[in-house]
């Protein structure tokens, strides 16, 4: 028997990524949180998409709490769906969500070097 709301999952393929990225949080949705710290691992999702994807966002030039309102650089560890990959060049933006609620916005600024 199938659960009221349930849905086939459908299997995606997947890329690693490393890249360079700005990460920006709401002051209006992220009101009365100290923010994000560093290794912070929140939900990403593409307008229009119906599927979140997974990312660790490590920051490279600001220490202690990332505040709402504010933005900075970091390294994004990013593990998205393959049929993406060619979105993720310099200048794009996603979500960055928590429970199905926007948190803030990511900008894609260059591959990380290895």
């Amino acid at each position: 028997m199938k659960a009221l709301g349930a849905r086939k999952i459908k299997s995606m393929e997947t890329i690693n990524i490393s890249a360079v990225v700005k990460v920006c949080l709401s002051e209006y949705f992220m009101s009365g949180r100290e923010g994000y710290k560093s290794g912070i691992r929140p939900n990403h999702i593409i307008a229009g998409r119906d599927y979140t994807f997974i990312g660790q966002l490590d920051f490279i030039d600001h220490e202690g709490w990332l505040k709402p309102g504010d933005c900075c650089n970091a390294i994004g560890r990013l593990l998205i769906p393959e049929q993406d990959v060619t979105k993720f060049k310099a200048g794009f933006t996603w979500h960055i969500t928590e429970a199905g609620q926007i948190v803030g916005y990511v900008e894609y600024i260059d591959t990380k070097s290895t």
